[in-house]
């Protein structure tokens, strides 16, 4: 299978000048560290240079100093940088903090910056620039200085109105955790620290990085500590499965999410804890005919056409699926693949989010709460995956 020439044009759509993607398209028309990065990967191994040109943009925007009101740090990479004068004073009307343009607040752009380093030297062995090699050992530091301290990976919550509540790609779910008390350490978030931390040893070892050897101490001690202490802290008593998140006071958020099926991709799960997030995301309160929901159709917050409390993220179910294929779930890894090719067919193209109601059907675009962006740069990458080297 190639890719559509549909495809082929979101992807023209969505390129900026410099290389990398836009987020997504008419009102993310900027580079997101999360969703750039996304999409970086989803076209490694047939256009490496988005990849390529998306690490070096976000290195020159990488944290320099501490800012408490856009929640910039030494070394953590950015959630947005819109530039668009008239698109800022637009949604500034609603969101009033996007009036600065940049700001930092996603606590997995960073450990996700790495990940992407390494899988494009995996790829193509590139030889990068020393900027480019200096500024992922700069997010190294971040992920264990900042980002850990000791504990999960979690983010500090900025005064009401200031900036995002929720800071990991969830972050429109609402109260299910805009509620939760400071720090919030998300499941899926543990997975990208833990492959971010466990890959570059391979990049410290293959010389692609320096970093002093107390960094190099620090990660070995935060890749045992999540080793052995994620399951344990995240699992629920009466599921053999994962809440979505702890808080500050290490209380666990028991919403049933697909966000579990994110540590498929970390490598850090054994064969059993494997089998049993396979297992749960299979089951159809979650699994329809075109992809994993974001949220349980049994939670009462549950809602297909709400923007991330039951509906269906392409980008979502393509790292999920990504995890799969790695974990040698090859059957699991085609059925969800041809869920989403499924869904493309019936909505014309994958849209940043899409809805199926209780009963089965998909649902028209139209009726989702909040317009979902299309093309949407993850959503197309996930397709043109899918379709061009999913097999």
């Amino acid at each position: 299978m190639t890719s559509s020439p549909d495809l082929m044009e979101q992807l023209r759509m969505l390129r900026s000048p410099e290389g990398w993607l836009y987020a997504g398209l008419p009102k993310f028309r900027a580079i997101f560290g999360r969703d750039s990065i996304i999409s970086s990967m989803e076209y490694l191994g047939t256009d490496n240079s988005i990849a390529s040109s998306t690490l070096s943009a976000l290195m020159l925007l990488q944290g320099r100093k501490y800012d408490p009101v856009n929640m910039e740090e030494p070394g953590k990479i950015i959630h947005e940088n819109q530039t668009d004068p008239a698109l800022i004073k637009s949604r500034s009307k609603t969101v009033p903090w996007l009036r600065s343009g940049r700001n930092y607040f996603s606590v997995d752009s960073t450990p996700l910056y790495v990940i992407l380093a390494e899988m494009l030297y995996s790829v193509e062995k590139v030889a990068m620039t020393q900027e480019v090699r200096k500024s992922v050992a700069e997010a190294l530091s971040w992920i264990i200085k900042d980002g850990m301290n000791g504990y999960f990976l979690s983010y500090r919550k900025p005064p009401l109105d200031s900036g995002l509540q929720s800071q990991s790609w969830r972050d429109g779910i609402g109260s299910i955790l805009d509620q939760m008390k400071s720090p919030v350490s998300v499941i899926g978030v543990q997975g990208y620290a833990y492959r971010a931390l466990r890959k570059s040893k391979e990049l410290l070892s293959a010389g692609f990085i320096e970093s002093p050897s107390t960094l190099n101490e620090a990660i070995d001690k935060a890749i045992n500590f999540l080793q052995e202490n994620v399951y344990d802290f995240f699992s629920l008593d009466d599921e053999n499965y994962l809440g979505l998140a702890i808080d500050g006071d290490g209380v666990l958020n028991q919403a049933i999410t697909s966000d579990p099926g994110h540590l498929l991709f970390s490598g850090m799960l054994t064969r059993s804890q494997q089998e049993s997030i396979v297992s749960r995301l299979f089951e159809p309160d979650l699994m329809t005919d075109y992809g994993i929901r974001s949220l349980s159709s049994e939670d009462r917050n549950f809602d297909p056409r709400a923007y991330q409390r039951g509906s269906v993220w392409p980008h979502d179910n393509w790292i999920i699926a990504i995890g799969l294929k790695e974990c040698g779930y090859s059957k699991e890894y085609v059925e969800l693949r041809d869920k989403l090719i499924t869904a493309s067919e019936f909505l014309g193209g994958l849209p940043e989010y899409f809805g199926v109601a209780s009963d089965g059907h998909i649902l028209p675009v139209s009726k989702m709460r909040i317009k979902p962006c299309f093309p949407q740069a993850w959503s197309t990458g996930a397709l043109h995956y899918f379709t061009s080297n999913g097999k």
